[in-house]
């Protein structure tokens, strides 16, 4: 994500303001305010929550990485967000980060030995787009990093146009990439009801074209000022919320799936501070969710077993061989059954040394 020309949200880190001015960082912009109006924001309840306008910001500035020292800005306070739930995560995660042209030229096999597992690639800014998305993408892919690709999200442009240059820029996805990521963080100056329905028709044609649900990025402060719409409370949720413990999530949500924590990580491999983020989920559940599923393998009693993997993944075939020496994998002939969650085939009698996977239709 980067400084768009529209109204963005910012947070502040900490009630503690040192005089004379407050200085924010902001996708790699330092912003200056007064200490008086920060003052004001404190007395009225809106210390967490400001609103960011750039005025005079031309649209081809953000083909530069930096923005020079002649930017205007105006802080003033934003609309009082509705409080919603503070969520931890329920159990393991997984580190990841989101990456632009502005992170420079990233050595993707060291972020993975570092222990990134996913990654969320910028196509674009609108129909603007990342001259770093295709070495990235393939990059991210080829040193085994779990890719997604996100699209900053422009509501006053053509949303099907924009959903379309992204299409056109991934290709077909392949077992192991997530859903794209829509990143909406500014207006464009449309109504609320223009957003939702711009964001409506690009969830539909990318659902469309990939057969999988996109994900949604936003902060809980953006979204309950400016969208407040909980008409996209299945779509997964890719939430913004720095320098917490937890995140807080728009009211439109219930839980999480992906957390963007900071906006000034470091990482071996990227040459320039990243925003870094987390995984609500373990590695199979990641894998699941990329729609790479993993098996299961329980014994059993009798000298049999039960291979197991998600019965949401439906478009693979259970295939065995004898040894890892060969290339003749064959598919298993016993019928899966759906248990709970589960596809389920009992392997009777347990061959001595047998070996499994999980093959794409």
């Amino acid at each position: 994500m980067i400084l768009s020309r529209h109204d963005s949200v910012i947070r502040l880190p900490s009630p503690q303001i040192p005089p004379p001015r407050a200085h924010l960082w902001f996708k790699g912009v330092r912003v200056s305010a007064s200490r008086r109006a920060v003052a004001r924001a404190q007395r009225v309840g809106l210390l967490s929550d400001f609103r960011l306008r750039i005025s005079d910001f031309r649209r081809h500035v953000r083909s530069f990485p930096k923005l020079g020292c002649c930017l205007f800005l105006t802080l003033y306070p934003a609309v009082q967000p509705t409080r919603a739930a503070t969520v931890c995560p329920a159990g393991a995660t997984l580190r990841g980060v989101d990456v632009s042209v502005f992170q420079g030229t990233i050595d993707w096999t060291r972020v993975r030995t570092s222990g990134v597992a996913f990654a969320f690639i910028r196509v674009s800014d609108g129909t603007f787009q990342d001259t770093e998305f295709s070495a990235n993408y393939s990059g991210a892919k080829t040193a085994g990093v779990t890719r997604s690709a996100y699209q900053y999200f422009e509501p006053a442009d053509d949303p099907v146009v924009q959903a379309n240059l992204l299409l056109q820029k991934i290709g077909t996805l392949e077992p192991g990439d997530l859903a794209p990521a829509l990143d909406v963080e500014v207006t464009g100056s449309q109504s609320a009801a223009v957003i939702v329905s711009h964001i409506q028709t690009w969830i539909t044609s990318i659902e469309k074209a990939t057969g999988r649900v996109p994900f949604i990025y936003t902060s809980s402060g953006f979204w309950n000022a400016s969208v407040a719409s909980g008409i996209f409370s299945g779509v997964p949720l890719w939430v913004a919320n720095w320098g917490v413990s937890c995140p807080n999530l728009p009211t439109a949500w219930t839980n999480w799936s992906f957390w963007q924590y900071t906006d000034a990580g470091s990482v071996p491999g990227i040459p320039n501070v990243v925003d870094l983020d987390e995984f609500n989920g373990s590695a199979r559940e990641l894998l699941t969710l990329a729609g790479l599923p993993t098996l299961r393998i329980a014994s059993a009693s009798s000298g049999a077993a039960t291979v197991a993997w998600p019965a949401a993944s439906t478009n693979f075939v259970l295939q065995q061989i004898s040894g890892l020496g060969t290339t003749n994998w064959v598919s298993v002939t016993n019928s899966a059954v759906v248990v709970g969650n589960e596809n389920q085939v009992r392997i009777s009698p347990l061959p001595v040394l047998q070996f499994y996977r999980l093959k794409a239709r």
